[in-house]
């Protein structure tokens, strides 16, 4: 417009390697044989499937990536494909259970896939090769170049949501993004073309029937990013639990979980706020995936996307992805409030499954020694 160049600032959203060890973003599922490997060598997570019908290894991220009208989200991710034979299918993009974009290969044809559920129930259009409206990569197609998915292969997709945007997809060949096929919908149809553009990364190798030899799909590096910076301002929720007196054995406060049901909300940890009332030296923590035991899940409000426990009476086990230590005496009392700034690693993710589990986060606190009273509370980031 106005004959002016636009550029945009890439904002990382979330990005996954595995240079000395299997991410730890994915979560994988495995069927009839399927198995999943690390080749530390080559950085890289291996699918495999045997010859058998129905084995098949599914790879999801935890975590879907929050989508902002108005901003192109875009990701990129590489991969190689087992070499294609009968009844073998592979897939990879951006997509779930039941939205969402995917190249695919199934024997040795070629689609790229657009999977909705507006109707209610899931739809696919799968565009062949040779209808794709851009680039084909056949040899015939303005880069003159032939796609060869037995070799390693870096995938964008571009999604223009807005409800009814476009999509791009292509591969990037010698340091240059190839357009394969753009899906146009604005002028076109008379409804959004997805339920939502805020979803998971996810690989998938299936056998569909028996095969000659087994195969492997390697699954290498993601990153999803915002062109043109995000910023979404929202309210926090907040959870508050009242007095409540603990040791040296950690209690947990306040425990958050995404609402059964809406498993691909995105929900940021952000604030959390103690207040003393008696002198001690005191460890607090943010715990991922602690058991915990007693209490009730109240559902939060506005959104209703996250539940909250503030009366459970124990825990164990989980990881500890923030600990630190203050002190309060007979002439001071300091409450403590610290804020994770809306950082994406906390967002809470859920497992790749027909019955997803969702990540829970509880905040936890002790005493060095003695007992002591305490109120706590732990707000979050609802970004829907």
């Amino acid at each position: 417009m106005f004959g002016r160049t636009k550029v945009s600032e890439p904002y990382t959203m979330f990005d996954s390697s595995s240079r000395y060890q299997p991410s730890d973003d994915f979560s994988y599922t495995t069927t009839n044989g399927g198995t999943v490997t690390y080749n530390a060598d080559q950085s890289t997570v291996f699918h495999n499937v045997t010859t058998d019908s129905g084995s098949e290894v599914t790879a999801e991220t935890f975590r879907v990536f929050s989508y902002q009208p108005g901003k192109s989200l875009q990701v990129l991710q590489t991969f190689v494909f087992a070499p294609p034979q009968e009844n073998l299918r592979q897939r990879a993009g951006y997509f779930g259970r039941e939205n969402g974009f995917y190249l695919e290969q199934d024997g040795t044809d070629i689609y790229l896939v657009k999977r909705t559920k507006i109707s209610g129930s899931v739809e696919e259009l799968r565009v062949p090769q040779s209808e794709w409206n851009t680039d084909k990569l056949d040899g015939t197609g303005p880069s003159d170049r032939v796609l060869d998915l037995s070799k390693a292969q870096i995938l964008f997709s571009e999604y223009e949501w807005l409800g009814v945007g476009s999509v791009r997809m292509g591969v990037v060949l010698d340091g240059y993004f190839v357009v394969m096929h753009q899906f146009n919908h604005a002028n076109y149809i008379d409804s959004v073309y997805m339920t939502t553009a805020t979803l998971p990364v996810r690989y998938e190798l299936t056998n569909t029937g028996a095969t000659a030899s087994a195969s492997t799909q390697k699954q290498i590096c993601v990153t999803v990013i915002s062109n043109g910076g995000y910023f979404k301002p929202v309210l926090l929720t907040t959870a508050i639990r009242g007095t409540t007196q603990v040791a040296t054995n950690y209690v947990p406060l306040v425990s958050i979980r995404m609402t059964e049901g809406r498993m691909d909300s995105v929900i940021i940890p952000d604030g959390i706020d103690l207040s003393p009332s008696s002198q001690a030296d005191w460890e607090w923590a943010l715990f991922k995936n602690a058991t915990i035991t007693g209490g009730s899940w109240v559902l939060s409000s506005p959104k209703n996307n996250v539940e909250y426990n503030t009366t459970a009476t124990s825990m164990t086990g989980g990881l500890k992805v923030i600990d630190s230590y203050f002190t309060t005496t007979n002439q001071s009392s300091p409450s403590l409030a610290a804020t994770t700034e809306r950082n994406w690693g906390l967002q809470l993710g859920r497992t790749n499954s027909d019955t997803p589990v969702s990540d829970v986060y509880t905040l936890a606190v002790k005493t060095l020694s003695g007992n002591g009273n305490i109120q706590s509370a732990m707000s979050w980031h609802d970004l829907g």
